[in-house]
């Protein structure tokens, strides 16, 4: 595991390229990662020239209130859900007026979860032009180890979206 952060990071730099590179702009909107794919974007010097900004909406009220995340959703499938995942990537994007957005939320652990989402799982809303798809990921290991795996997992997505368009 000791080449993660340096993998991440490297990752972190391909996406800031390719994405100067082809006009686009970033947007995140991260609950379980509370902000860690947008500085790790932001670590990169130039990432000012594609980021444009990123919402840590931890709390329900949050999702809705800044997001507008459907109450309805929230209260039919929860804010760990597929629908979720893709309402908030949505939303992202056009709080942001980006090209591109992200959005994780999931259970970090150790705690919470349900039988059917257990703790490590993750869902990773991308939304992109018309294009929308939410991928729902389990990862294993303490919270931190969780958190930055979905980091690193989200800069992945968005990076294979960027290059699609290259």
């Amino acid at each position: 595991m000791s080449d993660a952060p340096c993998h991440t990071a490297v990752l972190a730099r391909e996406l800031v390229e390719a994405a100067r590179g082809a006009g686009l702009t970033l947007a995140t909107a991260e609950s379980c990662t509370a902000g860690l794919v947008a500085a790790l974007i932001a670590d990169i010097p130039g990432a000012s020239e594609v980021l444009r900004g990123g919402a840590v909406t931890y709390t329900d009220d949050v999702k809705r209130d800044v997001l507008g995340v459907s109450g309805a959703t929230l209260a039919e499938h929860t804010a760990v859900s597929a629908a979720c995942a893709r309402e908030m990537a949505e939303r992202a994007r056009e709080l942001f007026c980006a090209d591109v957005a992200v959005s994780l939320t999931g259970y970090a652990g150790p705690g919470g979860g349900t039988a059917e989402d257990p703790a490590g799982t993750v869902y990773i809303g991308l939304r992109f032009g018309a294009e929308a798809s939410v991928e729902r990921c389990r990862f294993t290991g303490g919270r931190n180890e969780v958190r930055s795996a979905a980091a690193r997992r989200a800069l992945e997505l968005l990076l294979d979206a960027v290059r699609r368009t290259m």
